[in-house]
């Protein structure tokens, strides 16, 4: 399974930049077609979080209940603690939920795929792949 960071569905819905757009396009695609795409409910509520935030979320409701139908996973306390301890150890709590989707990413894919290039710093925390766009 591949883990969609929440910035790359906003990035399907709202073409910001042509570049971007067309690359989460292409990248939830090619997972939807492999059955391959994963987000967690905390993806899930970022993303509504945003779409709400620019007065968006009416006109995407439809992209909103499609997501929902991919929305896998859980957030436990054991996942907030172990993320906790890892953004501690690398002084990175600033990004928590950074590393929430990481936890969240090692316990059911193979590959995390964002455009947040914060997410180098992770890498070596883990054994998945990190694909920044």
């Amino acid at each position: 399974m591949i883990f969609f960071d929440t910035n790359v569905l906003v990035y399907f819905t709202i073409n910001q930049d042509q570049i971007k757009w067309e690359l989460a396009k292409k990248y939830i695609y090619n997972a939807l077609d492999e059955e391959k795409f994963f987000i967690s409910p905390m993806v899930l509520s970022e993303y509504i979080f945003i779409l709400a935030k620019y007065k968006i979320i009416k006109q995407h409701q439809d992209k909103v209940m499609f997501f929902s139908k991919y929305v896998a996973g859980d957030i436990d306390m054991s996942r907030v603690v172990d993320a906790y301890s890892t953004c501690q150890e690398i002084d990175f709590c600033k990004n928590i939920n950074d590393v929430i989707h990481l936890k969240i990413a090692e316990a059911y894919c193979t590959k995390l795929v964002t455009f947040d290039s914060d997410f180098k710093k992770l890498q070596k925390y883990t054994e998945i792949e990190i694909e920044i766009l």
